[in-house]
């Protein structure tokens, strides 16, 4: 299949095609909900860290079937899914993420988000409390060198490196913050229709630039080729872009891209940006959103927070592989893809 030709199936979407559609959203009975907190007791009797626990860890029988039928939707369907109505304020913090990261075991494996080996991040605004000891830099640059999950704001289209992220929400905003969800092969399609060259570089692929504290390689924090936005996988048409990435080798100077190379990875934030053409929601605390990172890119709306660190906004996240085979060779191995 030519690489041009527009992508096909269940994954090429609008999000104009979700209003008044909630096929994507699992709602958890009172068996369900029954069975997750018998599972959590047994998990904790066995008292494993947490990376460490498996579905045999965390039994679901039941929940089971629901859970492997999203993971074949994540893989060869939509690309994202919704479970809805865990009681999160009936557990503490360390239970929630038990339950999250058991539920999330039935889709595949854990894996750390960095070369620290965080497991679980937490997504909250700690940005007026915690600030890197950097005097030599302002307040703001002080700010944007922590890591994104740690300051609040606006967020672009992006996606993440993994196959699967999930986001468990434990308090939405007190304002704002809707999350937003776009096919990579739509905007394969209407980026191939509307300006071919665009497509074209995209192919090709921007260079990625880690963070200081997220090195790969041997000492270098910058990827040895270029990265395709987008590569075809058999008849599917695959994305993976991180905007804030690219962007940190342009503003170091390491890299300057010609005029269509920089007007084509604009170009999918703005058509992303499109009437109907992302799929928009809140999430609610006891959420568990799912997205093929390969499938979906995701963004989010700046948002209005409390005062008070208890009550902010606060997920969960979680980055899952299920593809041990690609696994082995973009992030254990080489290291091309950078967070």
């Amino acid at each position: 299949m030519e690489k041009m030709e527009p992508a096909k199936g269940p994954a090429v979407w609008r999000g104009a095609d979700f209003v008044g559609n909630d096929d994507w959203i699992v709602s958890l009975s009172s068996a369900d909900l029954d069975e997750i907190s018998a599972a959590l007791e047994h998990a904790k009797t066995i008292n494993l860290p947490i990376h460490h626990i498996s579905t045999k860890d965390f039994p679901l029988l039941g929940l089971r079937r629901i859970l492997k039928g999203l993971a074949e939707e994540l893989e060869i369907g939509r690309g994202f899914a919704l479970i809805r109505g865990v009681p999160v304020d009936h557990y503490n913090e360390d239970e929630n993420k038990i339950i999250s990261w058991g539920l999330c075991s039935y889709l595949g494996t854990g894996i750390p988000q960095s070369r620290q080996g965080d497991w679980i991040n937490h997504v909250i605004d700690i940005s007026d409390q915690t600030l890197p000891p950097k005097p030599e830099l302002d307040h703001v640059l002080r700010r944007k060198s922590l890591r994104t999950n740690h300051r609040g704001g606006e967020l672009d289209f992006h996606t993440d490196t993994t196959d699967i992220f999930a986001l468990f929400c434990l308090r939405p905003a007190k304002n704002g913050g809707r999350s937003r969800l776009a096919s990579a092969a739509m905007l394969h399609n209407m980026i191939g229709e509307a300006a071919p060259d665009y497509l074209e570089a995209l192919y090709d692929g921007y260079y990625y630039m880690s963070q200081s504290d997220d090195k790969v390689g041997s000492n270098s924090t910058i990827s040895s080729k270029r990265i395709p936005v987008f590569t075809r996988r058999g008849d599917k048409v695959e994305g993976y872009y991180i905007s804030q990435v690219v962007q940190r080798a342009v503003d170091q100077g390491l890299f300057k891209y010609n005029l269509v190379e920089d007007s084509a990875r604009k170009e999918i934030q703005r058509m992303a940006e499109a009437p109907g053409m992302a799929h928009e929601f809140d999430l609610r605390a006891g959420d568990l959103l799912l997205v093929n990172n390969h499938a979906v890119l995701h963004a989010r709306y700046d948002y209005e927070d409390h005062p008070e660190v208890a009550r902010r906004r606060h997920l969960f996240r979680l980055w899952i592989a299920n593809r041990p085979e690609m696994m082995s060779k973009t992030f254990l191995a080489s290291s091309e893809k950078i967070s």
